[in-house]
């Protein structure tokens, strides 16, 4: 079972740096937190996106947490670096408009 330094430098590895989909748009993976109890892995991600910087919270429980609870291979994290990918998408263009997704983002500059 990989620990939760292993999942953040893995998932840092996969999602850190410039994103070829965003024109532009860069994340940095701030805090990954694993807690032991039950499934649930805790993201904390700096994106810069159109000239702003925002630290966003992303909560996966269960079958998505699931996901680092055992060994990290490629293809795992090429999943998970996708549908990160997509939650942030998602929040990017609800931000403004859903309650929930406003919550999930803070604004740095």
């Amino acid at each position: 079972m990989a620990t939760p330094e292993q999942v953040r430098e893995a998932l840092t590895r996969k999602l850190s740096g410039l994103q070829s989909e965003g024109g532009g748009t860069s994340l940095e993976v701030l805090e990954v937190q694993v807690p032991s109890v039950f499934p649930e892995l805790l993201l904390k991600i700096r994106i810069g996106v159109s000239g702003q910087l925002w630290e966003v919270s992303l909560d996966y429980q269960g079958q998505e947490a699931s996901l680092v609870s055992g060994d990290l291979s490629e293809e795992t994290l090429d999943y998970l670096g996708f549908l990160v990918r997509t939650h942030l998408f998602e929040w990017w263009h609800t931000k403004d408009t859903e309650k929930f997704s406003a919550r999930m983002g803070k604004r740095l500059d």
